[in-house]
């Protein structure tokens, strides 16, 4: 008996260890994958883009990144100096009312809210949104690059934590591999003792047996 109960905690002994190694593997991974989202939104941030997806190609849209960069830019033109009007820019991204639209002569006429024309205001805001928005899709672009070069050097962390991992899980489940096999011996040489005295007593008894039936008396019958 005392050899079947080391049997039986050695199993599950085994079975605890194994869900231990087992454990241990799904929080790497978890916590790869956080690192994964950390670096993205830091990324993501850094180069202007928000944690969100950035709408690209709709000029009366709310692209958060191609704004933050014109606001950076001020009110003057990066690329050749020119100056132009900030708020009507932000008014023709955002889709603002207040400016009015018509066709004369086959040209588009702009005015604003008092009537005053601002067609070349508004040209020049359609110039420099063009202009964020190919600036968005560069910084994109480099952000992509850095946080697929982050992804791999986390995967390579991961695959070398696992490794070392699955190092340690072998070497101690080789351990109690010997320790177990040594119990299981034990219990079938146990096993095989008991059945010798079983098969012994049987024999004593089958004697026992024979003996006594050959002493008992026979009153004269044959």
């Amino acid at each position: 008996m005392r050899y079947y109960n080391l049997q039986t905690r050695m199993k599950t002994k085994v079975n605890k260890r194994e869900n231990y190694f087992t454990k241990l593997e799904k929080q790497l991974e978890r916590q790869a994958n956080a690192y994964k989202n950390s670096a993205n939104m830091f990324f993501s941030q850094q180069f202007g883009l928000g944690t969100g997806a950035v709408n690209m190609g709709n000029y009366m849209g709310s692209s958060a990144a191609a704004m933050q960069i014109i606001q950076q830019w001020g009110n003057t033109n990066p690329y050749d100096g020119s100056s132009f009007n900030a708020d009507v820019v932000m008014q023709v991204m955002q889709g603002s009312g207040n400016i009015k639209s018509e066709t004369k002569d086959g040209k588009t006429i702009y005015t604003n809210a008092n009537g005053e024309n601002i067609t070349s205001d508004v040209e020049q805001a359609n110039k420099i949104i063009s202009l964020a928005n190919s600036a968005v899709t560069q910084q994109q672009a480099m952000a992509s690059q850095y946080k697929a070069n982050y992804e791999n050097n986390v995967s390579i962390w991961l695959d070398a934590q696992k490794e070392q991992l699955d190092a340690q899980r072998e070497w101690e489940m080789d351990l109690l591999s010997e320790e177990q096999a040594d119990i299981d011996a034990k219990v079938k040489m146990n096993e095989a003792q008991i059945t010798m005295v079983d098969n012994m007593i049987q024999s004593v008894d089958q004697r026992l047996g024979k003996e006594a039936q050959d002493s008992a008396p026979k009153f004269g019958l044959a």
